[in-house]
């Protein structure tokens, strides 16, 4: 388990307990440990257990840890989300958490036929 600090509040609406944590290493970091990967290529540090103010707890399956000059990310586990809504309604919320005037220009849904 290792412990991923940031400078500024944990501001992404979207993270969630059980995403996957990946870092992609800056060019100079010695994090790499002799693997030949690119600079572009994503490396998986685990799952997410917990997130606080600025801080995710992440179950290191991977053994690799990012350093302070690396790009952290994290992606939904793609075997959970791999459908879209199920059920007759949706009820959809679009939120702007920047304190920046935004527009929409267009939003979009599908609709499939599940049952008769």
């Amino acid at each position: 388990m290792i412990s991923i600090t940031f400078t500024d509040n944990i501001a992404n609406d979207s993270l969630q307990i059980g995403d996957l944590a990946y870092f992609v290493p800056n060019p100079t970091s010695t994090a790499l440990g002799g693997f030949n990967r690119s600079a572009t290529d994503p490396i998986l540090i685990g799952d997410i257990t917990d997130i606080s103010f600025n801080t995710i707890q992440v179950n290191n399956t991977s053994g690799m840890s990012p350093t302070a000059s690396d790009f952290i990310m994290f992606a939904k586990e793609s075997s959970i989300n791999v459908s879209g809504l199920v059920g007759y309604f949706a009820e959809v919320e679009l939120r702007n958490n920047s304190k920046e005037k935004a527009e929409i220009y267009t939003v979009s849904s599908d609709i499939t036929v599940s049952s008769k």
